[in-house]
């Protein structure tokens, strides 16, 4: 679909419009448009940042892989991002690791 979009040989932007690529702001109003509509509160593109680093680090991802594919350059980041669901990761890291079946 997007090769055939006037602008797709005029770009590499993912997401093209009626005018050409999508800007930051354009793409902020789609992803709040499209929250509204579903009722989903507080959604704002910078939670996308925050489940998905929360996701890759719960699916055993390496963190600095996890920098380089959101393009930090500090592991502050990555605690930053992945604070609000360390609690789930360490609660799983400790079911996988099954000390309690131990004792």
């Amino acid at each position: 679909m997007r090769r055939r979009h006037p602008f797709a040989s005029k770009t590499d932007a993912l997401w093209l419009g009626r005018t050409g690529a999508l800007t930051s702001w354009g793409i902020r109003q789609m992803i709040a448009r499209w929250a509204d509509d579903a009722g989903v509160p507080h959604v704002h593109p910078h939670r996308f940042r925050h489940t998905f680093s929360h996701r890759w680090l719960l699916n055993g991802g390496q963190e600095t892989d996890l920098m380089r594919l959101a393009g930090w350059s500090s592991r502050q980041m990555v605690a930053k991002y992945g604070k609000s669901a360390g609690g789930e990761r360490a609660r799983e890291a400790h079911r996988r690791a099954n000390l309690t079946d131990r004792l």
